[in-house]
């Protein structure tokens, strides 16, 4: 990371004195047609209105395809410097909602769901790697060359009992028949957080400390002298005014990634190979350092084996190596953001070891932040993982018209290595001066460690069986006929559980097309998973679905205006098994202790009883879902697609305790009770054209969905407003405000609260029941946290040589509960600039934060509306301005294209979010975990 900075000045000076020569060479020669990014982005474009729809087990043209599937290509996604690839999807796919985590170097992945949630948890989508089920999320862009969302019944059933989340589909680069082809490509750049969290100095929280206790009716803790002294710094040792996460923080940290792929081949033979770097670090500027670099490997070969045999052989690997502080990231963020400017000074006495340095702490905070990244110990981490696989697919179009088939076989093993160092540090609080200086009292200790030990490891396991048998026909050029059958097998284990997770299913799908214009399909699958060991184990799912191209009807045919259009309907009944634990049907017992008999009490015998009560008749959830979609094209250039869907989950396994009275215990059986439903619509519009030596295109995806509780276990409540039924997942249920006490009187003639002592400044809330108290039975309904909006824009623009891309996502509909430790501090926690905003008499007309306290605030931090806030954004995802090489220069570097770009992530927020200091999509970040990162990075690209 040393030579970064030369780095990028090299490639800035590269980069204007290329541009400089393209303006001589295009007086002499016709400019390139098209930049890269231009071909770039009408490739994506056509992944979503392509003639044909490839899936894991059969390949259908576009006018057969009636279910919904949107895609990108691996290259696109390459514009996007995201660590981890979950995070490069936001906003790119129609139906998919994605929303970033903490960007963590070496994990950080982001939420992801298809269609939104239809339930509390457990909505992960299932994701395949070419045909499996396996990690995804460390791939590389350029290694990938596309991805596929598959969301209604008839696109999702072949894929078994885990697939009603939806099914993401990344299949990886393969070789081709051409001549050998070499691209690859290096960047460098630096990340910056979203966020920039403020905490109040040592003498502004004095002041307000002091307006607590006198809020709570004590005298003021911190005399004008000793706020003075905080304030100028004239005792660092007793009066310490200290920035601790300006201390250890640094404004950025590096990023770095190469890339290499090898593509080519003969009708015999063809082969990929991809070899990538990437490199990150973390935000500490003191003692031990974050830094995460990743290695990835993957080559495969096709081989023709004869006319009707081809052998497919593939092998990836993954290499990554994490160094940490032993404290973990989480631990790190939030001592930083609770630790108070007064707390203690970092150094009693500085040296330049272990042996001579002081380090300061106090009662209330025992630890100190250089110590624990210093002298705390250290954290190694590898991680291994190799995926292989072996197939062969068949061609027996010579034997029998439109026969053919596949099978395949994979073997994957990931493997984890923690070790490093586990160490203590002494640590003093200066508690008074005497007349040799200063009173020190021992608050921490901890030895130096000599040895390195093992922290932990892991092993990963998994092996896969797949294949599938394609008749596909066409009789007298209007009957097309395509029948699928497929099987699917699957067992993972993991060392750290003795169980084998095994899934299983097989089924056949049968899709009919008439003249090109009417389409009907229906598919059949058997789903079984060794979840379940009762007679519920397997499961019978179904689908079907019509469509009709209208526009090859007569009177549509040759229309200059209305170019495609087709419209499409499905439905089906799918499975959903991961919400079940293994032997849940099963009463399992456990020890507890023993029972003694006998005249002495000396005969013991072990006592067993129920942890869990089994349910013999547990079934799989099931996912009962409706399509009714469109897909046109105007002019032959403005593609358009529009759905509406209705998903219902049934049977949803729930743990019964709220069903049975509490004097039979805890532990109660699993049964299939709740359910939801889901309403939404989606809709895509994209465009491309030329203009002369111009290329204008964008594209943009919009969803709405909300699920609701159609039943669901809960008490019977006499008021209806406290009942989950017909409201929203994901709801906060919460307390009505009525703005703050201004004064005793009006505390005097209101509602009894039930939560704690009342003074003037606490929150006043509604009692909704109108029974003469506020108290649990005044809550209500109050908003969801999860989005019920997802939106995503591309626009490109090229000019001959130049290209300029830009992305953007949002989500919306939804409310932000600011109930973490920067919003509702009270006691002796750590104050930020909300703070200012808090009610004195003074400010009472315009306060914004309740009164401050020295106690527990039990009364204010309650759930209420007064926490919650729209959390509606749209950021700026990606930005990259590009610059391919003239054809002439190309020509003159044997042939050589270059493409150089610059490159911005996340760069600017738009939202309704009032606090600017905070990201808006995940406001926790950089206060309680890494921060979410923005960054800028130059880069030079070249194929061959």
């Amino acid at each position: 990371m040393k030579y970064t900075n030369k780095i990028y000045k090299w490639t800035f000076v590269s980069l204007f004195f290329l541009m400089g020569a393209n303006v001589h060479a295009q007086e002499e020669a016709p400019a390139r047609v098209t930049s890269e990014g231009t071909e770039r982005f009408k490739k994506t474009l056509k992944a979503n209105s392509d003639d044909e729809v490839k899936t894991t087990y059969r390949t259908l043209s576009k006018e057969q395809f009636i279910g919904v599937a949107n895609g990108v290509h691996g290259d696109d996604l390459s514009t996007a410097n995201e660590l981890n690839l979950s995070n490069a999807l936001q906003g790119r796919i129609l139906g998919l909602q994605v929303t970033t985590n903490a960007n963590v170097p070496g994990g950080g992945g982001a939420s992801i769901t298809v269609r939104g949630k239809d339930r509390n948890n457990n909505n992960s989508p299932l994701v395949l790697v070419d045909g499996i089920d396996r990690p995804w999320q460390d791939l590389n862009p350029e290694e990938i060359d596309q991805i596929v969302v598959l969301r209604d019944a008839t696109s999702k059933i072949l894929y078994g009992s885990r697939a009603a989340n939806g099914v993401i589909l990344i299949t990886t680069k393969r070789g081709e028949s051409s001549g050998l082809k070499i691209s690859g490509g290096f960047e460098f750049g630096t990340k910056t957080p979203t966020s920039n969290p403020e905490f109040l100095g040592a003498d502004e929280y004095a002041q307000f400390y002091n307006q607590a206790r006198l809020n709570d009716g004590l005298p003021a803790f911190y005399s004008e002298e000793q706020i003075a002294a905080y304030r100028n710094g004239s005792d660092p040792l007793l009066y310490p005014n200290v920035d601790y996460r300006g201390f250890a923080l640094k404004e950025s940290a590096q990023y770095q990634k190469g890339y290499l792929n090898f593509q080519g081949g003969t009708k015999k033979a063809k082969f990929f190979a991809h070899l990538g770097y990437t490199g990150d670090g973390g935000l500490e500027a003191t003692g031990y350092q974050t830094t995460y670099e990743r290695f990835n490997i993957r080559a495969n070969v096709d081989i023709a084996l004869s006319e009707w045999a081809t052998l497919k052989t593939d092998v990836a690997g993954r290499a990554e190596f994490r160094n940490k502080p032993t404290m973990s990231t989480a631990d790190f963020y939030t001592d930083l953001a609770s630790t108070r400017a007064l707390e203690y000074p970092i150094f009693i006495q500085e040296g330049d070891s272990r042996e001579n340095t002081v380090l300061g702490a106090s009662l209330n905070h025992p630890k100190n932040i250089y110590g624990q990244m210093h002298y705390g110990g250290y954290d190694i981490q590898n991680d291994k993982n190799i995926q292989t696989r072996l197939g062969v697919d068949f061609d027996f179009d010579n034997y029998i018209k439109g026969l053919s088939a596949d099978i395949y076989a994979s073997i994957d093993y990931n493997s984890m290595f923690k070790y490093g160092k586990n160490e203590g540090y002494n640590s003093y609080a200066v508690v008074m001066p005497n007349e040799e200086g200063y009173q020190l009292q021992l608050v921490n200790s901890g030895l130096k460690a000599d040895d390195q030990v093992r922290k932990a490891s892991s092993d990963y396991y998994s092996n896969a069986f797949y294949g599938s048998i394609n008749y596909d026909r066409n009789f007298n050029e209007k009957h097309q006929i395509l029948v699928t059958g497929m099987g699917y097998l699957q067992a993972t284990s993991n060392s750290s559980s003795f169980q084998v997770h095994k899934h299983l299913h097989s089924g056949l799908t049968a899709n009919y097309m008439f003249n090109k214009k009417y389409v009907v399909e229906g598919s059949s699958v058997i789903v079984a998973s060794n979840t379940l060991q009762n007679q519920n184990q397997q499961m019978w799912t179904y689908a079907g679905g019509l469509g009709w191209i209208v526009s090859n009807e007569n009177f549509l045919k040759n229309n200059g205006v209305l170019t495609y259009l087709k419209l499409k309907g499905s439905a089906g009944v799918l499975a959903h098994n991961n919400s079940l634990n293994y032997y849940s049907e099963v009463t399992r017992y456990g020890d507890d202790g023993d029972a003694r008999f006998g005249p002495s009490n000396n005969n013991k015998y072990p006592v067993w009883k129920p942890t869990a009560y089994g349910n013999e008749d547990l079934k799989y959830e099931k996912a009962i879902e409706l399509n009714a979609g469109t897909e046109l094209t105007l002019f032959n250039k403005i593609y358009v697609e529009a759905n509406v869907f209705r998903n219902a989950r049934k049977d949803m396994p729930v743990a019964m305790d709220d069903f049975y009275p509490d004097y039979l215990g805890g532990n109660q059986m699993m049964m299939n009770y709740n359910s939801t439903l889901s309403n939404g619509f989606e809709l895509m519009v994209s465009y491309m054209k030329q203009l002369g030596a111009w290329h204008i295109g964008f594209s943009s995806n919009f969803m709405y969905q909300q699920a609701k509780w159609d039943q669901v276990l809960e008490y019977n409540f006499d008021e209806n407003y406290l009942s989950q039924k017909g409201m929203p997942i994901g709801n906060v249920y919460g307390y009505r405000n009525l703005g703050f006490f201004q004064n005793a009187n009006a505390i005097d003639g209101a509602t009894r609260q039930t939560f704690g002592v009342v003074r003037p400044g606490d929150l006043q809330y509604a009692d909704l029941n109108n029974d003469g108290v506020v108290d649990e039975d005044d809550r209500t309904y109050l908003g969801t946290v999860d989005p019920t909006m997802t939106f995503g824009l591309q626009l490109n623009v090229g000019y001959k040589n130049f290209n300029l891309f830009v992305h953007g996502s949002g989500l919306a509909g939804h409310y932000i509960n600011n109930n973490n430790q920067y919003y509702q501090f009270d006691g002796l926690m750590n104050y930020t600039e909300i703070a200012r905003g808090a009610w004195t008499e003074a400010t009472a007309g315009e306060a914004t934060y309740p009164a401050l306290t020295t106690g527990q605030s039990t009364n204010n931090f309650q759930n209420s509306d007064f926490w919650l806030e729209k959390g509606n954004f749209f950021r700026i995802k990606s930005v990259e301005l590009s610059y391919t090489m003239p054809e002439k220069i190309v020509n003159k570097m044997a042939g050589i294209e270059s493409t150089f770009t610059l490159r911005g992530n996340n760069l600017f927020e738009f939202t309704t979010i009032k606090n600017k200091n905070l990201d808006p999509e995940r406001p926790n970040t950089g206060i309680t975990n890494f921060p979410i990162m923005r960054s800028v990075t130059l880069g030079a690209h070249f194929k061959f």
